[in-house]
């Protein structure tokens, strides 16, 4: 489960797809800086014949404050830039890309955090966030539409993992298509670079990183103080798919230090791998301490607690069984920090 999109509610075990979704130009941007500091010193000096010393302090502090804002702004990405993406696969953008296509919500969140949404021409129809992506052009579902996207004249396509076939002959044409699969955080944090350096976005990008590691490193570092560990299954649907070992939210799930009980040594070792349905008897015998439900499918726990093979378990006599905003928690962009605090407080009551 790549968090691009979400299990839909079934009677068999959902379509899930495969597990996720440099250069810089700092010397010439600090050079930039001092240019305009010169300039302000220049024009202060041209005016010291008519001026006081207070209006030749005041010129020397303006100049001062232009060359602070300069460098305060992030560094911005050189072109032509040359990336190599989740598949392997090379990609050479020539020039700032103005027209970009995204495929997949995650995508569509790291470009507009990166602040580059205005140059978004085209987006999926599951888009969500933020609000701005509902004005944008869509290009297919779950698949993207080969034509619709080829419509859109893109000079840059932000793929994922399963959308290899559509975007071949976009790639064929001549658009650079980067695919993003990230499986654990620190793939987030690189695809998030690669993006802000096929954008122009790089200091962007860097930024961006930094302040989502702050995040994460906070929430992480609040559940681990409650030197408790309990037990969780964490649903993907309503048919018991769960995340199991080598899984994105199996690692989310130990940050927030919990034991997921689809990865323990108990579960189904022949059953068990990143994605994969538990049985009930399953379940019961997990007993786990916490059940998190999804809340794009669960509107109340009402639904499973009520469910009578479950009523002994220890998260239904509990209270334990909790629907959680699970966007947040499997979509692999710039929210996952937010994600991460949805599960420490699901399971760690009172944490924050």
């Amino acid at each position: 489960m790549n968090g691009h999109r979400t299990p839909r509610r079934a009677s068999a075990g959902p379509h899930l797809l495969p597990s996720w979704q440099r250069s810089s130009s700092v010397i010439l941007f600090y050079l930039a800086a001092l240019t305009c500091a010169a300039l302000m010193l220049v024009a202060g000096s041209l005016l010291i014949s008519g001026c006081g010393s207070d209006d030749t302090e005041a010129a020397d502090q303006t100049a001062t404050t232009a060359a602070a804002s300069t460098a305060a702004e992030p560094a911005e990405g050189t072109f032509p830039v040359a990336l190599t993406d989740d598949n392997g696969t090379g990609a050479t953008i020539e020039a700032k890309p103005m027209r970009i296509v995204s495929t997949a919500p995650a995508n569509t969140e790291i470009l507009f955090a990166l602040g580059v949404g205005d140059r978004v021409v085209g987006v999926s129809s599951l888009d969500d966030y933020p609000p701005e992506a509902a004005a944008i052009a869509k290009i297919g579902d779950f698949q993207a539409n080969t034509e619709a996207v080829m419509a859109l004249s893109p000079d840059l396509v932000v793929g994922y993992s399963g959308n290899e076939e559509a975007l071949a002959p976009v790639q064929a044409a001549g658009a650079p298509v980067l695919i993003l699969n990230p499986m654990t955080l620190e793939q987030i944090y690189a695809n998030i670079a690669m993006v802000g350096a096929a954008t122009g976005a790089t200091g962007r990008a860097a930024e961006l990183v930094e302040s989502m590691k702050a995040q994460i490193k906070e929430v992480t570092e609040a559940a681990a103080a409650t030197g408790e560990s309990p037990a969780v299954f964490y649903a993907l649907d309503n048919t018991l798919w769960t995340a199991g070992p080598g899984s994105f939210v199996d690692e989310l799930l130990t940050l927030v230090n919990a034991t997921n009980v689809a990865s323990m040594p108990g579960a189904d070792t022949a059953a068990a791998q990143a994605y994969y349905q538990f049985a009930p008897e399953q379940l019961v015998a997990a007993d786990p301490d916490v059940i998190l439900l999804p809340g794009s499918i669960y509107a109340t726990a009402d639904e499973f607690t009520a469910d009578p093979r479950f009523a002994g378990l220890t998260a239904v006599k509990e209270g334990r069984v909790l629907v959680v905003d699970d966007v947040l928690i499997t979509r692999p962009g710039p929210r996952v920090g937010e994600g991460l605090k949805v599960l420490a407080e699901a399971i760690h009551p009172g944490v924050f």
